[in-house]
């Protein structure tokens, strides 16, 4: 089988999954539902974003009228220090957002090291990269609204970064500040980015599960009940406080980074704008592209399950196994004895083996593989899985 990862490196991490199963069973693994987890934390950032939604005010003025609760600064204080189990909810929030990105990234790397990325699965690939920078752009747009000192940098270097791009550079200043100076339409114009962006990533999920008959899209009650307790750990361990108030007559210049959503202001410091959107870019590209060359059936041919029709009773077993939607259940011709007959897709089907374990009649198969063979493959694929 053609592969472009080096087999220790999946030989390690399917020894890792087995030594987990033997401590929690394959019931309760984590790495099975590597898809599901960040998927948990969604959920997570909708309700607690949104009990955050119901206290926020996007304003930057009367900045010092603190105890009126007039500006996004003076708000966040309020729930912070004020609002019971604010602070609480606050921290969920934060952590929660750092979880999902470290998840996404452990989704994806393990779906590059288990080889599951390319040819059919290329839309997942695709789809999934352009979810993981949705992520971060939605995260990023988080701290604009806190609106301390930090916050005002943050904007300060995205306006700055966005002028760098020629053509469009001064139309996206614009954009992004809701205007040509920061005002109370900039915090308006974040609260929308934040959360209407938030609510895309909806869609973006159904395009990730298009192509998948059974998605795991959420994880054993046990799996969320420890995810939730180590979120809590994290939220009264370091728990989450604003700068100074935002300024729009001063010039800070040092802030706290978050590794998970703020590494592009980290690289866009320590460079050229120029070369910092050659690297953004170029690698946003590259990242997206991983699955294209290995698309052609040239350097990867695949041997498509076959029906045997004279043995096919219509039973549609294989087509509810099948992981990719690869086989149809169609009308049978005039005079056979059943009234449904299998049918494969052969740009779905991925040669797993998957319906040839599923028939009872033997009544499909993979024409250029031995039985021995056939049983390998199924076996490699739940383990993998």
């Amino acid at each position: 089988m053609y592969t472009s990862i080096p087999k220790g490196l999946t030989d390690l991490t399917l020894a890792i999954e087995k030594g987990t199963n033997a401590v929690v069973t394959s019931k309760y693994n984590p790495f099975y539902y590597h898809g599901a987890l960040p998927q948990f934390y969604l959920w997570v950032l909708f309700i607690s974003g949104l009990l955050l939604f119901a206290y926020y005010i996007p304003t930057i003025e009367n900045a010092y009228f603190s105890e009126n609760l007039v500006n996004a600064w003076t708000s966040v204080n309020y729930i912070t220090n004020v609002l019971p189990m604010g602070a609480v909810i606050r921290g969920i929030h934060r952590y929660a957002g750092d979880a999902m990105v470290l998840t996404i990234v452990l989704h994806a790397l393990r779906v590059w090291i288990t080889d599951r990325y390319r040819q059919y699965r290329w839309i997942q690939w695709v789809t999934g990269v352009a979810l993981l920078f949705l992520v971060l752009f939605i995260g990023q747009t988080g701290y604009y609204l806190v609106w301390d000192e930090r916050s005002l940098i943050l904007t300060r270097m995205t306006v700055s970064a966005l002028g760098a791009l020629p053509f469009v550079g001064e139309g996206l200043q614009k954009w992004f500040l809701n205007g040509t100076a920061i005002t109370n339409l900039t915090l308006s114009n974040f609260l929308f980015i934040h959360i209407g962006l938030s609510f895309s990533l909806l869609f973006g999920l159904w395009m990730h599960y298009v192509r998948m008959t059974r998605p795991v899209i959420t994880p054993p009650p046990a799996i969320n009940y420890m995810l939730t307790a180590v979120l809590l750990v994290f939220v009264f361990l370091y728990p989450i406080t604003s700068g100074k108030m935002a300024d729009l007559n001063s010039m800070p210049t040092s802030f706290e980074i978050d590794w998970f959503f703020l590494w592009p202001y980290a690289m866009m410091a320590s460079m050229n704008l120029g070369m910092y959107w050659v690297l953004i870019l170029g690698g946003a590209i590259a990242f997206t592209c991983v699955p294209l060359p290995q698309l052609y059936k040239a350097s990867h041919p695949i041997e498509s399950a076959e029906v045997v029709l004279n043995k096919c009773t219509g039973c549609s077993l294989c087509s509810q196994d099948c992981p990719y939607s690869a086989i149809e259940m169609v009308p049978a011709p005039a005079g056979s004895r059943f009234k449904l007959l299998a049918t494969v897709k052969a740009y779905r089907c991925s040669g797993c083996g998957v319906c040839v374990g599923a028939c009872a009649f033997d009544a499909i198969d993979l024409p250029n593989l031995l039985d021995t063979d056939v049983k390998a493959k199924i076996k490699a694929l739940a383990e993998a899985k």
